[in-house]
Formats: structure tokens, sequence, C-alpha cells
């Protein structure tokens, strides 16, 4: 049984931090190359070869932006986070864009994804893995395996991103995990990831790299660098 720090998630949620209202460039752009490519206001390509209606996961959904995302280029979006609070906050703003998502959203417990084998045809999860202890996202990377049946598009914390937290910012290098001490996700665990580590996270998994790069971020006026890596895995 892992410490999935709930707790310090609904804190947080409970405070309207990490309440995303816009979607993400990455995630838009995803979608657009390996998904559906978007034709004209109401018209789309699909890309992905399939006689239904497209399914996909947005794990960790968080207020659910992403879960919307989905049904905005018409594919069944299912959306699962630890924080009860931030599934009640998604329900809210999918009906605010328009849409009924009452049997798209759900809690879950953090260790299982509750559905089938191959239900999904791709699972996205936006800054979710790399919250949590690497030995449980090693597990759940399994799980996420089992439940999607062809790409995964996902983005971790790198390296790059260790002076934001006080605990490592004067190492040179580190690829561990932290609990955050700052105001933001107070509490809950953060996992920096090298790609060594990235290598190591996906090796018992039936998915190789597609797609990744590395996205840095320094600031010309403080001492700040953050780092986020973004990948496409296939099967």
């Amino acid at each position: 049984m892992f410490d999935i720090k709930k707790d310090n998630w609904e804190s947080s949620y409970a405070k309207g931090q990490n309440f995303i209202y816009y979607p993400k460039e990455e995630t838009v752009k995803f979608l657009n190359r390996f998904i559906k490519k978007k034709k004209s206001l109401n018209k789309y390509i699909q890309l992905i070869d399939s006689p239904q209606k497209l399914r996909g996961l947005d794990f960790g959904c968080g207020i659910g932006r992403m879960t919307i995302l989905l049904h905005e280029f018409d594919i069944d979006g299912y959306g699962i986070d630890i924080s009860q609070n931030a599934i009640v906050e998604a329900k809210k703003l999918s009906e605010y864009f328009g849409f009924n998502l009452e049997g798209f959203l759900q809690a879950y417990d953090g260790e299982k994804i509750p559905f089938d084998d191959n239900y999904f045809d791709f699972t996205i999860s936006e800054g979710v893995l790399d919250s949590m202890p690497f030995e449980l996202a090693k597990r759940l990377i399994k799980d996420i395996d089992r439940v999607t049946k062809k790409y995964f598009f996902l983005s971790l914390i790198s390296v790059e991103s260790a002076d934001i937290f006080r605990q490592v910012k004067d190492k040179e290098f580190f690829d561990g995990e932290v609990e955050v001490e700052e105001e933001h996700e107070k509490g809950t665990i953060q996992s920096l990831f090298s790609r060594q580590k990235i290598e190591e996270f996906i090796k018992d998994t039936n998915f190789k790299i597609k797609w990744c790069e590395l996205h840095t971020v320094d600031s010309c006026i403080s001492n700040y660098q953050h780092g986020r890596w973004y990948l496409v895995l296939e099967k």
C-alpha cells in the first residue's frame, strides 16, 4: 500500500490550486498529430484506424479541462483522479462548456484504474505520474499499458527543475523524489526525471518512445530554471 497523499491533494484542490481552465498546448498538438487532425471548424481527419468512436483516458484529470478537450474533438473522453474535490469541480466545468460528463468523470483509489483491458485507444496524462512516489508510478504505468491500445501521451518534471524545491536546489544533479515543503501542493510528492529514469520507468511495459522533447525555461530576471519532458509512447 502506497501513501498517495490523497488528503494533501484534496487540500490543494480545495484551495483552488491547479485549476486549469485552458487546454495545454502540447496536449492539443498530440491530438492533432496522432489522434484526430482538425480540418475545419467541424471536420476532423481521424489518424487512428478504428471502426468505432475513439475513446481516450485523461489519467489524473484534475478539474477536467483535458477531458473536455477530448469531447471537443468528438472523442469519448474519460477522466479519473484521486481527488473528489477535483471531480466535483470537473463536472461543473464540463457543464460550463456545454457537456454533460456525469458518466465520464470519477474519483478512483489511486492504485487501480477502473476500466477493462484495452478499453481506450489512447491515454493522456499531464503532470501526474511525476506527482507520486516513483515505485507507484511504475505500477500505474503498467496499468495504463493494460487499458491502452495504442498511444500514451505524458509529461514529466525534469531534473532541470530541482531549484524549485529548497531541499535539493543546491544539488548538481537530482532525479529522486521530494516531499513538497512549499505552499503550492504542500505535502505531496514530486519525482524528478532524467532520460535514464524515463527508460527505467517504461522498461517493463509494452510502450516504446515514439516522440520525446525536453522543454526548458530560463528566467531572464531571476536565477530560475524549469524543465518538463513531453513524450508520446506507442505500442
